[in-house]
Order: structure tokens, then C-alpha cells, then sequence
């Protein structure tokens, strides 16, 4: 019995002598960090705040390219827009990109084509087709041209596995 007393007694000295240890090294402190540091500001705030947030999208992939989709969405998404649904087209033969208004406010494909750097004059990219029964602003039908689209592709190197 006295040496299990023993025994747990020098075990319970080694812990107290590595927390001794790890509180101060070599006679210099370890000053633990006790600044006020305030919340940062939360990612919906910046949401709300952003001219984008409105816009509800949807993102079709028309040119066949796995997880292309996917990639337009993170793209869009990290610009603020809201993407409400992200599917394939009906086919992979566009070859040309298109923003597709379905509101009768062109205000958002003009946005969105700002996004990808496309003109809001170019008028055979961005197309009226008014469908109020729709629960989205926008249609973005990506076509075999996406890596034309600098701000896309600029976007695409800064992610991983791509």
C-alpha cells in the first residue's frame, strides 16, 4: 500500500514539474494571449451587403465537362450570388456561354455578365427569355467557350485539385 502511495505521488510530482515545465521555459514566461479580439464580421452581413446578393441563379453545364457546374457555382457563390440550383443542360452542344434573363428586370443577367466579364451589349450571350413560373432570376448555361472566361479561370487557379 505505501509503495502504490509512493508510486502515485512521483506521478502526480512529474505532472505538476511538465506543467511547471511548459508554463515557463528557460526563466522567461510564456505570456498567454489575452487581447480583446472581437468577432470578425460575419459572413452574412457581407452577404446582405453585397449588390449581388438579389440575384438568384441557376447554373446548367452545357458543354459536358465533369463538375464544371460545380466550379461555376463556387465561383459564384464566393462573388455573393445566390445559386439556387446547379444541374446539366438539356445537351452538351452549346458552344457558346449564355445568360439566359428570366425576370422581366434585366438587372441581373447584366450582373452576372459583369461577373464573367461578357458585354452587356453582346446580346447573343445574353438572351430575354421571361419564364415568371421559374424560382430563379437568371439561367447560366456554360458552353464549351468557359475558358474564355478570364475571371473563371483566373478563379479556377486559385482552387485546389483542379
Amino acid at each position: 500500500m505505501n509503495t502504490t502511495i509512493v508510486l502515485l505521488s512521483v506521478i502526480c510530482l512529474g505532472f505538476l514539474f511538465s506543467i511547471i515545465q511548459r508554463s515557463w521555459r528557460g526563466s522567461i514566461r510564456i505570456n498567454q494571449d489575452r487581447r480583446n479580439i472581437s468577432p470578425p464580421q460575419l459572413i452574412t452581413t457581407s452577404y446582405e451587403e453585397s449588390p449581388f446578393s438579389s440575384i438568384e441563379v441557376e447554373v446548367l453545364n452545357g458543354c459536358g465537362v465533369k463538375n464544371l457546374a460545380q466550379h461555376f457555382t463556387d465561383y459564384l457563390r464566393t462573388r455573393h450570388i445566390d445559386v439556387v440550383n446547379t444541374e446539366n443542360a438539356n445537351h452538351f452542344n452549346y458552344p457558346r456561354t449564355h445568360i439566359i434573363q428570366r425576370s422581366q428586370f434585366f438587372e441581373g443577367s447584366y450582373r452576372v455578365a459583369e461577373l464573367l466579364n461578357i458585354p452587356k451589349s453582346d446580346t447573343t450571350r445574353i438572351l430575354l427569355k421571361p419564364n415568371l413560373s421559374l424560382d430563379h432570376d437568371v439561367t447560366l448555361v456554360i458552353g464549351q467557350d468557359y475558358n474564355t472566361i478570364k475571371p473563371f479561370r483566373d478563379f479556377l487557379k486559385t482552387q485546389p485539385l483542379y
